[in-house]
């Protein structure tokens, strides 16, 4: 079972409490990242804030299904997968950072474990462009 990895860490010209937000703000993510086509939450916590969701997501060899469970933290949203079509296990999170000035520094940390049959090389650059994509459309969607 392969198992990729890639982080990154982007500056947003914003509040760590409205970048929360938005990443918590679970089922608008298609409005930012290109690659999930739907994104419906199950449940949620007593917070309001997402417990388990279902995605529906394009992917190298075509669409996956998969269902996340979140924990959320003051800083940060984590996730691991419940269930999944071509994945076997995702485990990610995001790490928010107060830099002042209505800054915040976000890190997203992404692991994947799955099923598609690449070759590694392409593996890799298919999660760093995911993870790329994903930061960069959190930034240019809370900044707008």
């Amino acid at each position: 079972m392969p198992t990729d990895h890639a982080t990154e860490t982007v500056i947003v010209a914003a509040p760590v409490t409205r970048v929360l937000a938005t990443i918590r703000d679970v089922a608008s993510q298609p409005k930012w990242v290109s690659e999930i086509l739907e994104a419906e939450v199950l449940e949620k916590n007593d917070d309001g804030t997402p417990a388990t969701a279902h995605f529906t997501a394009s992917s190298p060899v075509g669409k996956d299904t998969y269902t996340l469970a979140y924990e959320h933290a003051a800083d940060a949203m984590s996730w691991s997968l419940v269930e999944g079509r071509l994945q076997t296990g995702q485990d990610a999170t995001y790490t928010l950072r107060s830099l002042g000035r209505g800054q915040t520094e976000v890190t997203f940390d992404l692991t994947i474990h799955h099923n598609l049959p690449l070759p590694g090389f392409l593996r890799g650059r298919v999660i760093r462009g995911l993870v790329h994509s994903t930061v960069n459309g959190l930034k240019e969607y809370v900044e707008a």
